[in-house]
This record gives structure tokens, sequence and C-alpha cells, in this order.
């Protein structure tokens, strides 16, 4: 006979295996898993030096294993390679052997007693087990079987014991569910298939094919809170609970008829109520100037008292989850409703601490700008809930007969519904009102639940609960996806600030502005599209323009999939949106997704809030006008966003608040500090020639250091660069060094090979030096700090090819172009980016330099015998208390060399080196660095002993003491003077 418990727990497995595929969701991804380490195990036997990252990938792109316990391994892994070798070797090598996992965990446990828990342990040696038999060792996950044990009664049977035990149970009970499962009608293969069916009992929730009263007892059952009482005050908080307590005072007691939490004594959430104030705000809207809750008060004037509470509950409601409004905002909105009743309102203190509370999500522009249209959509569900739902306690024991009935609304409005949806059950609902965002989330973490379910708005919600659950297992908390690292997992490199957008409103023939601006949308006609998803990736939309537009040449097919590309991808949510019509400028903001319509001269559409009044479209600020020029249906201004932002900022939008937002910071060129004294001794320059290199800095932003070996050129440039950047900003300078065989694809941006799963090689665009520098010096918060690039030997490289289409920018800063290997991309160099360049003319005369350059940068010439150089090697020496012998060797060797290698002259720092102070130190660096560079420069004119007997040691002393006035012709200088020991 059964025991009952048992019966239970395969009761509900067989209803789960009539409702959900265990071979697609669970046995098929198992196997391949298994498959991988199998290989794996054949690479750590041969002990290959990839073994260990062939396994972390193995591992971590599995999702079956706790994101801090790889974390740990990780490190473990890469620092000690042998020995953790030696460790799963107790698993990997020799006869499978359960009992090997305490001999395991004794070998592993003390390298990090906080990280590698028994359980994650266990479950770590489960995997490689199954990479030798996955049918019979099937994977462990510690709470799960926890759990599952206790619901069938075998807790008590050494579930606590040695790791080995502990596994060992699990297969017992595996073993258990295979004996049962011809009695309940399940078919099952192996362990591993029963494994399986166990994690989907104790982690998938039912689907709607059960009827009510088994989804009920199984919940209660599992030991869910979501229904395990059918009282509303049980349901679970989420992770903001003060501001979700005080939603649910609002929503429990409008939805169960009782008085309004904000006094009065009758219930608030009446057709009549909510009809009123659709009737006085939605059927006769104020699109007058003015702020939304002077407009409100207006409107509500001469209202019966529990239309106004009701207003006032529905306000919260919106306001209340906003983490972008403080928290004093939030309570004076709601206050400022109740001031208008006639008779005595309260607050409780429930609701005023969520109003106080920080909130759950930032709500961005559309929240603030829609104010009206989000109290319009709250009503509808009012009167939804009234002539709808026969027994409203229901929504406050099933979640998704609540989302069911929240999308019965009229005139869905998505952000409100998202919003109303997380407040009433925020242990389903994610506090996430963006449908991209949710798509893209699902999209990156659906493989911890074995795939997607479907693509309504109601399998979304239902996954994204089910990956909640998943990863705050696996991880060991509640997981905030707009948090690292699980942001950049969904957004990636798509994670940007707000854009501004020009949509070209004349599409195929047919002007559409006036029809964008009165039906609030803006799109692009798309009509052989197909229907590539929101958030598709470049070269997804580019295979449905090349299914769909087959009729039109490539070219055309490549200017089409970049325009929808933007439209469907790139634009977001809060970002602006201009479009020319007549001799005016019509401004918006972005607050829906992208999304088809029936619409042949408007098929992809994105719903739009417009501003009221134009922008008349001549004298535009730069780089508006070239930004408006250039080609395309849909083109990024996000160069102009500050004077976008301006715009917006200045006149208020119909219907709603001012924006509370932060205006994106203008890219401007920052005023550079002047020289100081203290840099100018510092340098060993005069201050006016330091100054006179800023001024040509802040003017045309890009200079080059040009002179013989010696000048210092890199040094100064490092010094002044830094200087400019502040000392708080040190990693505002970067260096890079051009070479013959340097390219464009080093310097800006390229393919490269990259190694990828299974250990093949593709290629992944990398960026370079300038392309990193350039998207640091375009974040918001550093656009008015200075960023400098030194290129040092700049005139070694091939500069044509290294600069490519960079050439116009260099001259244009204010424009733009489109990319070689990004042409769905507009760069723009920031005008907060300096570049100091080198070049030493005894490696290539400036005069072979490209013209192009030369007319792209200011050329500052240092020179050993005038300008900035001039008299650096006396001002050395005089600083620091020592001779000046060594300015008149340079002088005496500079004024050796005739005026016509005046490029090939000597610089000082060769002389300001420590070892140059001494006799011998002098000598060697005459001998090994100063000949063989004089003999390099007049290679085919002097012959090695012309060029020592001219140029040598002596002789240039000699010199040096004819030109000082000194016609003592000593050999060599007495050693008080000039000896090892002396200074020179």
């Amino acid at each position: 006979m059964t025991d009952p418990q048992w019966h239970q727990f395969m009761e509900f497995a067989a209803l789960f295996s009539k409702t959900v595929d265990l071979d697609a969701d669970e046995y098929s991804y198992k196997l391949t898993v298994s498959e991988r380490l199998r290989r794996t195990r054949e690479i750590f036997l041969q002990r290959d030096p990839e073994w260990f990252e062939v396994l972390r990938r193995d591992i971590s792109s599995s999702g079956l294993m706790n994101q801090y316990f790889m974390m740990r391994l990780v490190d473990l892994g890469r620092t000690k390679p042998g020995d953790l070798w030696q460790v799963i070797a107790l698993l990997w090598e020799g006869d499978l052997d359960t009992r090997r996992i305490d001999e395991f965990t004794l070998a592993l446990r003390p390298y990090n007693q906080e990280q590698f828990s028994v359980g994650g342990i266990i479950g770590f040696a489960s995997l490689l087990l199954m990479g030798r038999d996955p049918y019979t060792f099937p994977p462990y996950r510690a709470q799960a079987v926890k759990r599952f044990l206790k619901l069938v009664g075998w807790d008590d049977r050494g579930a606590n014991g040695d790791p080995a035990r502990r596994y060992e149970l699990l297969l017992e009970a595996l073993d258990e569910i295979l004996r049962l499962a011809p009695e309940y009608g399940i078919q099952l293969r192996d362990r591993l298939d029963a494994q399986g069916l166990m994690w989907t009992v104790m982690n998938v929730d039912p689907t709607d094919e059960w009827a009510a009263p088994d989804r009920h007892g199984f919940r209660v059952w599992r030991g869910d809170k979501v229904d395990k009482e059918s009282i509303p005050s049980e349901r679970p908080f989420g992770p903001f609970p003060p501001t979700e307590k005080a939603a649910r005072a609002i929503i429990d007691a409008g939805l169960l008829q009782l008085p309004s939490p904000f006094g009065g004594g009758a219930p608030t959430w009446t057709v009549e109520n909510a009809e009123e104030i659709i009737r006085r705000v939605i059927d006769a809207p104020d699109i007058g100037e003015g702020k939304f809750l002077d407009k409100l008060e207006h409107q509500l004037s001469g209202a019966a008292d529990g239309v106004i509470r009701l207003a006032a509950e529905l306000v919260a409601l919106q306001t209340l989850p906003l983490s972008n409004l403080t928290g004093s905002t939030r309570r004076a909105r709601v206050n400022r409703v109740l001031s208008w009743l006639e008779t005595e309102a309260v607050v409780p203190d429930e609701i005023d601490e969520g109003l106080s509370s920080t909130g759950a999500f930032h709500g961005g522009t559309g929240f603030n700008m829609y104010q009206w249209k989000h109290l319009g959509w709250l009503a509808r569900l009012v009167i939804t809930i009234r002539e709808r739902v026969a027994e409203p306690l229901g929504l406050l024991v099933d979640p998704e007969q609540f989302l069911r009935t929240t999308q019965l609304v009229r005139e869905d409005v998505q952000a409100i519904r998202y919003a109303v949806e997380y407040l009433a059950w925020p242990s389903y609902s994610e506090p996430i009102v963006s449908r991209g965002h949710r798509v893209r989330i699902r999209k990156a973490f659906a493989h911890v639940i074995g795939g997607e379910s479907g693509h309504s708005d109601l399998e979304i919600a239902r996954d994204l609960m089910h990956i909640q659950a998943a990863m705050a297992e696996r991880d060991g908390h509640r997981i905030e996806w707009y948090d690292e690292p699980y942001r950049f997992e969904w957004l990636g490199h798509a994670l940007q600030g707000q854009r501004a957008w020009l949509v070209r409103q004349n599409q195929g023939g047919v002007a559409m502005a006036s029809r964008w601006r009165a039906d609030e949308f803006v799109s692009t006609r798309a009509q052989h599209l197909g229907t590539p998803s929101p958030g598709s990736s470049y070269e997804e939309v580019q295979a449905a323009v090349h299914d769909g537009y087959q009729h039109i040449d490539y070219s055309e097919r490549r200017v089409r999939a970049l325009e929808y590309f933007r439209f469907l991808s790139q634009m977001k949510v809060d970002d602006f949106v201009l479009t020319a019509f007549e001799s005016n400028l019509y401004l918006g903001v972005i607050i829906g997704e992208a999304e088809y319509a029936d619409d042949e001269t408007s098929r992809l559409r994105r719903q739009v809030a417009w501003r009221k009044e134009p922008i008349a479209n001549d004298d535009l600020p730069a780089p508006l006008p070239r930004l408006l020029e250039e080609q395309g249906i849909v083109v990024d201004l996000t160069d102009g966003l500050s004077t976008i932002t301006a715009w917006f900022e200045a006149e208020p939008v119909a219907g709603s608040t001012k924006s509370e937002r932060t205006a994106s910071q203008p890219a401007v060129v920052p005023k550079l500090p002047e020289a100081t004294t203290d840099l100018a001794t510092k340098l060993y320059v005069q201050r006016d020639d330091i100054q006179e290199v800023i001024r040509l800095l802040q003017t045309r932003q890009q200079i080059v250091f040009y002179g013989p070996p010696g000048t210092g050129k890199t040094y100064l440039a490092g010094k002044i660069a830094r200087y400019l950047a502040g000392d708080e900003h040190g990693d505002h300078v970067k260096t890079v060094q051009f070479h013959p065989s340097y390219a464009y694809e080093d310097f800006f941006e390229g393919y490269r090979p990259v190694k990828s799963d299974g250990d093949n090689v593709g290629f992944s665009l990398e960026p370079g030096p300038l392309r990193r520098i350039a998207a640091e010096a375009s974040l918001d918060g550093n656009r008015d700090k200075p960023y400098f690039l030194i290129i040092d030997e700049m005139n070694r490289g091939n500069l044509a090819k290294i600069f490519g289409e960079l050439y116009f920018l260099l001259e244009y800063r204010d424009q733009g172009i489109n990319l070689q290997y990004n042409p769905q991309q507009t760069f723009v160099l920031p005008p907060n980016l300096f570049i100091i360049g080198t070049m030493n003319t005894s490696d290539r005369s400036i005069a072979m330099v490209d013209a192009a350059i030369r007319r792209r940068f200011a050329f500052v010439e240092l020179h050993p015998q005038e300008g900035m150089i001039s008299g650096m090697l006396e001002r050395f020496l005089e600083t620091s208390g020592k001779p000046a012998l060594r300015a008149e060797l340079l002088n005496a060797l500079n004024g050796e060399i005739e005026a016509t290698n005046r490029d090939l002259m000597i610089g000082p720092s060769y002389f300001m080196k420590p070892h140059a102070e001494s006799d011998q130190g002098l000598a060697e660096i005459w001998k090994y660095e100063l000949l063989p560079l004089l003999e390099e420069q007049y290679f085919g004119r002097l012959s090695r002993e012309k060029i020592r007997e001219r140029f040598g040691l002596e002789a240039i002393r000699r010199k040096a003491r004819l030109d000082s006035g000194r016609t003592s012709d000593v050999p060599h200088p007495p050693k008080s003077e000039f000896g090892d020991e002396a200074a020179v």
C-alpha cells in the first residue's frame, strides 16, 4: 500500500505529466549537458591545459549550479588548477562510486568553507557523475531535494547525514518514483526522467489545464504562500514591502467593497464613481497649459466626495511605485486631491509610509506625462471589475485571474497595467513596466525553466515568476533585474542612455504628421517586413527584410534593414522623437514599445506623447542642422540631445506636470585650466610656452609635438595631458603607439578571432583605443570633463590606413559618420576628447606626412635650439644645483651638426638621466646612444671614424670649452670638476 504522503506526490506528478512536456523541458536538456561533460572529461583525463575553461563553460551554461559557488570554483580553477584537478579526479577517474562524494567533499570544502556549502558540493559532484552516466546519476539541487523529501516523509532517513548518504537518498527516492509511476499512469525510463518529474513538481506551477480545486490543493500541499489561505492579507509581499502594503490597503478595500482607507465610511470602487471620473477627466480633457493636478482640481470641482476619494486612491496607486519621485512629492500629490473634499480625510499610517518610501521602479517620462491617461485606465479597471467579475475575492486568491482581468480593460495602457499587476500581486508579477524589458529578461533567462511557454502577457509574467523563483533558489537571494550582473546578461551592450530620433513623416508619398499627432503615435510603413519582435538583433531584422523585400535592390534593402532595426530595437521608451512638417519641427516622447498595426501606410508603430507647440525649423543650433540633413527615414539625433532636452523642458505637455527628469548633460569643449608657474618649473619650460600649447588644444583640440629625438615629446604630452585632466582623473589619459603594421582595426574597431563554445574559433567586433576612450568621454557625467588620447610615434604609421573615414571627424567634430564595421550606428568624436600626437623627425620628416593630417592638427615644434625646449637643460641643471657643463656639451654637439640637418639635432633628455651625472655614465650615453644615432643620420656621408673624430665626447668637450671662452686644451677635466663621484 502506498504511503499517503507518496500518494499525494504521485497524484500531482500525474497531473504534471499530462500538462508538461518533460522531454523538452527536462530530459533532452540534461542529456545535452551530460554529453558536453562527457567530452570535457576526456579532455580532463588527457590533462589538456584548457580542461578547466571548458568545464567552466559547460557548467555555467547548464544553469544547474549556484552562481556564488561557481564564482568561487572559477577562482580556485584559475589560481590552483592542479589542486582542483586532483579533487575532481576523485570522481572522474576510476570506477563509479557515490561513496567517493564524502572524500570529494572533504577535499574541496577547505578551499572556501563559506561559499563551498555541502549542498553545493554535492550538486557539483552530481554534475561530474552525470557526465559519466546521466541515466543513473542525475543532478542534485539541495533546496529542492530537501523540500521533496520532507513532503514525501523521507526527511528522517538521513537526509542531513554524510554527503554521499544525502545523494544516495535522492537516488533511492527516484527509484521509488520509478516503482510507483505505472500505478499512476506515468511513463518514466530512468532516474534522470524521475528527477525531471520531481524537479517539475517542486518548482513549476500548474497550468490552466488543471481544475481550479486541483491548482489550489496543489499549492497548499507544496507549501506555497500564494494562496495557501484564501485570505487577502496572507498574500506574500515582494521586494518593496512598504510600497506594496500601501497599495494593498487601497486595492483590497476597493475589490472587496470595503470603506475607503481615506475615510468617509463608504466604498469608493463603484461604477458610478469611476464613470464620473472618466466623464470629467477623459471625455472632457483640459488640453491647455498647466499642471495635471491644477487641471484635475478644476475638472473635479463640485464632484461628490466618493468621486474625489476614488480619484485620490487612483492617484496614490499611480504614484506609489515611482522611485523617481521623492516621498514628499508623492504625499503632496495625494494630499492635494484629498484637500478638495468637503468632509474630513485620513491617510492611514501604512499608506503614508508607502508614499514616503523609496518606491519600486523608475517610471520615466511616460508616467509623468500621462497621469491623466493612467487615471482614466484605473477608472476603467474599476468598471471592468464591477461589471465582469462575479466574485472579486478570486482576484485576491488567484494572481492569474487578476492579470486576466486587467487585460480586459478597454484602451490598454501597458505601463500602468503592469504597475497595478505588480502592486496587487508582488509575489507573482515583477516590478517591470516596460514590455520590451520583460521580453528581454525572459529571453535571456528562459533556460533556467526549460524555455519560454508562450508570447502573451500572461505567459511572459508567468515565466518571469518561475524564472525569479528558480534563480532566487540558485543564487540564494531575490533577483533584482536592473542590478549587475543580471542587467548585463539581458541588456548587454544594448544598455544606453536616452536618445533622440528623427522620423520623416512623408513615407511612400503619404504625409503622416497630422495623423501621428492626432492619434499619438509614430510609424514606419514596413508593409513587407514580417513580424520580427521588438529588441531583435540587426541580423534578425536584416533577414526579415531580405525575405520580404526581394523586389527591391540589395542596397535599398540595407537601408530598410537599418531603418526597421532602429525603430524596433534601438528606439526605447522615454527617447525623444522629432518630425518635420511644413516649416516646423514637432517633438514628442516615446511611451510605448514597437507594435504592428493593420494599416498599410503605418504598420510598425510606437505610441508617442507629442508636445503641443511646434519648434521653428530655422536658425537651429549645431549640430541639429547637420543631423536634420542626414538621409534616411529614421535618423539618430542623439548628438543634439542637449538642445532637444532644453526644448522639452521649456514647454509643459498637455495634461501633465512638468517633467521631473534630469536633463542629459550636453557635450561641450571643456574649459581647460591655465598653466601655472609650478607646472612650468616642474617641466623646465617657460609658462608662456605651455599656455600657448593649452590655447591650441582649447581651440583646435588636436595638436602634434614634433622634433628630433630626446626633446621630450612623449613626456611633455603626458605631463600636460594629466595636468589638464586633473589629478583625480588620471584615467582620462590614454596612450597608444603607432607602428608600420598598425591599422584602422587596431585603432578604432575591427573583427578579432575569439574562441567560442566547443572550442570553435569565430570573430567578434572589438573596440580599439579610440573607440573606447570616445565612449567613456561620451557618458553622462563625463561630457564636461576633458579626455586625452596621446598617439606616440604618430608618423611611423600609415595614417590614411589607420584613420580611414575618421579623417572626416578630425576636421568636423560637430558631425557624424556611419562606421565601416557598424553601418547601423552613427559615430561622432566627442568635443571633450583631445588628441596629442608625437612625431620624431629623425624617423620620418613631417614633410612626408599626409597633407590631410597636417590640416587637421596644429603642429608644435620641439627643437633643442629654439622654442619651448630651448634652454630646458640649463633650467634643469640650475634647478637641481648641478654645473652647466652638460648644457654646454649639448649646445656644442648641436652646433656641430650642420644647419641642413636641423631635424637631426639632439634633445636634452639624454643629458637629464641620473647616470649622466658621472663621467662613466656620460661616456656610455655618448658611446651607446648618441654616436650610433649620428652614424645612422650621417650614413653614406661620413665614415665611422670621421663621425667619432667630429662628434666624439672628447671633441665636443674641446668645442664646448672654446665656445664658453675657456681656451685651455686640457684633455680631461680635473677630478673635482668632472669625475665618477662629482656631479656634471
